[in-house]
């Protein structure tokens, strides 16, 4: 499996996050989480961009700015309950890094966050936005 990192310069950065906002076709997400049942309640999320095309892919492997989010519906739509940090207050860099996959090659995505004490009793639905793609990742019950 042959994965390289590299690092561009701003300009062209954005042109990448615009060309690739809407995620290709050849791409597929996979999310699941890990969630602490004791308090403090932690969560642990994971997704998978696995390329299933038969061409050489890139993809921007940087999540600043792209917290974990907990829903109330299992759509995953409308207002979260809940994030991992606020991304107003992320000082993220200017230089984007992006993975090169192969046919059959894949990248982990790994975030991490606490979970209030003060988020109400119930289920929610956990989610991530990964390279514009807004993908379910497991949910959980306090």
């Amino acid at each position: 499996m042959t994965r390289s990192v590299g690092m561009l310069f701003p300009v062209l950065a954005l042109a990448m996050a615009c060309s690739n906002s809407t995620g290709p076709s050849n791409l597929s997400f996979d999310g699941r989480s890990t969630v602490s049942t004791t308090a403090p309640m932690s969560v642990q999320t994971v997704v998978t961009v696995r390329n299933v095309g038969d061409k050489t892919t890139r993809i921007n492997a940087i999540l600043c700015g792209e917290p974990i989010r907990a829903y109330t519906t299992p759509e995953r739509n409308g207002a979260w309950a809940w994030q991992s940090y606020d991304p107003t207050e992320s000082a993220c860099l200017s230089i984007a890094s992006t993975v090169t996959l192969a046919p059959g090659d894949y990248y982990d995505f790994v975030e991490t966050g606490s979970i209030s004490a003060s988020l109400p009793s119930g289920v929610y639905y956990l989610a991530i936005n990964i390279n514009g793609k807004l993908v379910a990742a497991g949910q959980f019950q306090k």
